[in-house]
This record gives structure tokens, C-alpha cells and sequence, in this order.
């Protein structure tokens, strides 16, 4: 009876254990300050596109929490300087700003320049999240903006960085996607399996217009969008980087913060429609907020900079899915095509 008992003992010690370990990083509220919580990132450097608002604000003071030293760098000087102030104001840690313009290719040159000056060659953690949702126009140096600012600058960013990365080993790359990657072709206006070849690779100015997007919940007329290229292209890079840098120690990631209020979309109306994309299936799960803070939408991104160290190198995370992994709408690319992203 005795030894009955105790079996049933240690069967329901295994049982809550199983359990604990199947509840996923990040439900519901859970902020970035929550998911680094107990960390110690004392003498890391990381660096935080767009770090002087929304996601990329939060991102950089929750890592200045833990004590990193983090390097801001954006478009804007003035807030720039004025976000690395505050933060630092608030953690005692060091926050440094450093112009960055993604939409020049000179800029982002002279950006890795400085800072390789600066920190010695130095890098834990890049965390490319700077971007923009429009208009759709040629830049000086001839691609298309929203493109060239959400994933092509940093593309170039991440390869004049990469000796410093590989350097600071084991460090990580962290691509700031969307869920707006599922249906880029059809936003953009062009046949679903678009990316089957390099025909919109780099692509064309996206003309305005309006376009039938079909979502996993609805169908929905809506004006055409460069947007989700970009974060295709974001999400590709960062399964490309994982298989190229796997034996250097360099780990990459990408991600969507899920529908959070920033900035950015401040002016986007968070219709029910909309929200009803945003819920866990898990019903045992409290439910997600919709929007979420940019404290709890940049949970993931805290998670992939320097969380859990069994994050799979490569994979898309959602943080409407509670920071666990999803999988990428390929419309039409294939895994052999990621290394012609090069």
C-alpha cells in the first residue's frame, strides 16, 4: 500500500513537471522585463535599430536593465540622443546613440564604421528592428524603400557586423519581422507563389491600389503594401544566417511582436476582425491583449536577444503564440533559395 502510494506520488510530481515545462515562454501579458528577469548581461553590448521608440525603446531598456551596455542607432539624432539619455537616466546603465539611416547604404557603412571604432569589435547582440510601412518609392541608391529600410540596410548592417558577432561568441541576430510576411505577394498585388523565383526579388515600386488579401479568418479587400516583402525578406535572412553561421557560434532569429501599439501603428485600427487573428488557440492560456504594450510585444524580442539558450537557431517566433514557434508561408521561396538572398 505504502509502496502504491508512493508510486502515485512521484507519478503526479512528474505529471506537474511535464505540465510546468509545456507552458509556453511568454502568455498573455508578459512583458520583456518579465522574460529577463535574474539575467546578468554586465559587460554585453547590443545594438538596437530604431531603439529611440516603440518596440525598439522597450528592447533597449529592458536589456539596460539587466546591464548591458546597448548602442541605439536611427534616423532621427535628436531623439536618438534623447532616448539613450533617458534610458540611461533610468538604469544606470551606458546607452549610446549613433545616427543610422537605413534608406542610404552610406549610412549604414559609416554606422558599422563608428561603431567598430568605438566598441572595439565587440558584439552579443543585433537586434534589427527599425523599420517603416510606407510609401513605396525608389531610394538614391535605386530600391524600393520600405525594402531598403526594413531589410536590406539591415542586411548589409548584420554582414559588417558579423566579425564583431562571430568575435563575441556564442551572440545573436535578432530579425524584427511580422505576421504581415504570411501574405506578401497578395498585398503587394501579385500572384500568391511570387516568390517561386527572383521576378519581385528585389522588388518594384508597389503602385497603389487596392487588392484582395485572404487571411487564415477572412477575406479582405485592403490598400497594396510593400510591408510584408520586407519582413519575408527579414524572416528568409534569418534562416540563412543560422545555416551559415552555425560553426562560428552566431545564432539568429526572427520574429513578430504581434499587433502592438507603436508609433508606427498608432493609426491602424485594431478591428475585431484583426484581434480575433491575435488569439492563442490554447484556451487554458489567458487570453492575449490586443494591441499588446510594446512592453509585452517585445517580450519575444527580449526572448530572442537573451532568452531561453534552446531557442532553435533559424525559427520564426510569434508572440501571439506565446513565443513559441510558427511555421513560414513560403509562397512559392524554397530553403535552397535562402543562401541566393546573398
Amino acid at each position: 500500500m505504502a509502496r502504491a502510494l508512493l508510486q502515485l506520488l512521484v507519478a503526479a510530481v512528474l505529471c506537474a513537471s511535464a505540465a510546468a515545462s509545456a507552458t509556453p515562454p511568454c502568455p498573455a501579458n508578459t512583458t520583456a522585463d518579465d522574460i529577463l528577469a535574474g539575467k546578468n548581461l554586465k559587460g554585453q553590448i547590443a545594438v538596437v535599430t530604431g531603439g529611440d521608440t516603440g518596440l525598439g525603446f522597450a528592447a533597449a531598456l529592458a536589456l539596460s536593465k539587466r546591464g548591458a551596455t546597448v548602442v541605439i542607432g536611427n534616423h532621427n539624432a535628436t531623439h536618438g540622443e534623447l532616448a539613450a539619455k533617458n534610458i540611461s537616466s533610468m538604469t544606470g546603465a551606458k546607452v549610446v546613440a549613433l545616427p543610422l539611416n537605413l534608406g542610404s547604404l552610406d549610412s549604414v557603412r559609416t554606422f558599422a564604421k563608428i561603431y567598430l571604432r568605438q566598441f572595439g569589435g565587440q558584439l552579443d547582440m543585433l537586434v534589427n528592428n527599425a523599420g517603416i510601412l510606407g510609401p513605396s518609392k525608389l531610394t538614391a541608391d535605386g530600391y524600393e524603400l520600405v525594402f531598403q529600410v526594413d531589410y536590406l540596410g539591415h542586411f548589409l548592417l548584420t554582414e559588417l557586423l558579423l566579425p564583431a558577432l562571430r568575435a563575441s561568441a556564442p551572440s545573436r541576430i535578432v530579425n524584427v519581422a511580422s505576421g504581415a510576411h504570411e501574405n506578401a505577394c497578395e498585398t503587394a498585388g501579385w500572384p500568391m507563389d511570387c516568390f517561386k523565383d527572383w521576378t519581385y526579388l528585389p522588388p518594384p515600386v508597389v503602385s497603389r491600389r487596392n487588392v484582395t488579401v485572404h487571411y487564415t479568418n477572412r477575406t479582405a479587400v485592403t490598400e497594396s503594401s510593400s510591408y510584408g516583402i520586407a519582413k519575408f525578406a527579414n524572416v528568409q535572412h534569418a534562416a540563412a544566417l543560422a545555416q551559415r553561421e552555425h560553426g562560428a557560434g552566431v545564432r539568429a532569429f526572427s520574429l513578430t511582436p504581434g499587433f502592438a501599439l507603436t508609433s508606427m501603428t498608432s493609426g491602424i485600427d485594431p478591428s475585431k476582425a484583426f484581434c480575433d487573428t491575435q488569439r492563442h488557440p490554447d484556451p487554458s492560456l489567458p487570453a492575449n491583449p490586443c494591441p499588446f504594450s510594446a512592453e509585452q510585444g517585445t517580450a519575444v524580442v527580449a526572448l530572442c536577444a537573451a532568452g531561453d539558450e534552446k531557442l532553435i537557431s533559424g525559427a520564426y517566433y510569434s508572440r501571439t503564440f506565446a513565443c513559441e514557434t510558427r511555421p513560414i508561408v513560403m509562397q512559392g521561396f524554397t530553403e535552397a533559395m535562402q543562401h541566393e538572398l546573398y
